[in-house]
């Protein structure tokens, strides 16, 4: 490395303490800036850092052929274009969810090819899926997908639920998958013996486990439990959930702050938005924000925490899959 001036270790500290874009412009000083630069070492004490200092934010967003990002660290908040690794692919991309700088994408069924994908220094693996198992005599199940990483293997992996009902709504197949990428390889590790109560690829993984919304019965969406799939250990377990009232209202999940999080609406009443603590402890739920604004419940068709802003006065949410907003804490300024 006669081209560096100090020490590689040396100069790897120092450029994992720099914003992304100087860096990304760092690798054309030569083949041994880029080398460094791209090297997992340098790219993992990037995150690090950036974890640690709550900077470097950026939100991918898009679904298509078209991928954006928007730099949250920018002064300009400009929305740019991306490229998207799945482009030439003939169905939807979906962004099943990011996780060490690592996005996940992945093409909708029957096509099913995903992209392990570091938009930073923009490399990728792209991986073409085996269909799900599908049992004689069935017809069409459900499958969702989620992503999350392994940090005692270090490995990202994607799980597949594969679920199928007899006509009178039994479970008669409903399988848990999982996707190394590491070895590449599916391996099927148990059942899943809960209905989904929502069918979308929403990523909540937080704590080492992805998270769904499920019921031990069918088409029972108010007694509802949240089931929790630990990467590391293949261990399925249930999270207690908050108190709240027992009537009709909309729930999902979400990843705020690095904790599990949870949307009531009440149609034409009010939306509150819960928040866990202390992970796996049912009296660390705490309701974050309550909100009767008229305007949003009516317009309101889907709602999703995405993060806090640096003063932690304000959070960041996606509204009706198509909107971002910027709201306080306080439910009362809504």
């Amino acid at each position: 490395m006669s081209d560096v001036p100090m020490p590689p270790d040396v100069l790897a500290q120092i450029l994992a303490w720099l914003p992304v874009a100087p860096l990304l412009r760092f690798r054309s000083v030569s083949k041994t800036f880029r080398a460094l630069i791209d090297s997992d070492y340098v790219i993992k004490l990037q995150l690090n850092h950036s974890v640690q200092t709550n900077t470097n934010l950026n939100i991918i967003f898009g679904g298509d052929r078209t991928l954006c990002y928007l730099n949250l660290d920018s002064s300009t908040k400009v929305v740019n274009k991306i490229d998207n690794p799945l482009y030439f692919a003939i169905f939807e991309t979906v962004i099943l969810g990011s996780c060490n700088g690592v996005v996940c994408l992945c093409t909708t069924e029957p096509d099913n090819e995903i992209a392990f994908w570091n938009p930073i220094v923009h490399k990728f693996k792209k991986i073409r899926l085996a269909p799900a198992k599908c049992p004689e005599g069935l017809g069409r199940g459900v499958c969702i997908k989620g992503f999350g990483y392994d940090h005692v293997h270090d490995d990202h992996k994607v799980v597949r639920l594969v679920q199928y009902c007899s006509l009178c709504n039994k479970l008669v197949h409903s399988k848990i998958e999982v996707f190394s990428s590491k070895t590449d390889a599916w391996r099927e590790v148990g059942d899943f013996p809960y209905y989904l109560c929502y069918r979308r690829n929403f990523n909540t993984f937080t704590k080492g486990a992805l998270h769904w919304l499920v019921s031990r019965k069918p088409e029972k969406k108010v007694d509802f439990l949240i089931a929790a799939f630990d990467l590391t250990n293949d261990e399925l377990r249930l999270v207690p959930q908050p108190e709240f009232s027992n009537e009709h209202f909309h729930v999902n999940l979400a990843i705020l702050g690095g904790c599990l999080s949870m949307v009531c609406h009440y149609p034409k009443k009010n939306v509150d938005i819960w928040v866990m603590k202390s992970y796996g402890i049912k009296d660390s739920w705490t309701k974050l924000i309550s909100t009767t604004d008229v305007k949003l419940i009516k317009e309101l068709d889907f709602l999703r925490p995405v993060l806090y802003s640096k003063s932690g006065d304000e959070v960041l949410f996606e509204k009706n899959f198509n909107s971002l907003y910027w709201k306080p804490c306080s439910g009362e300024h809504w």
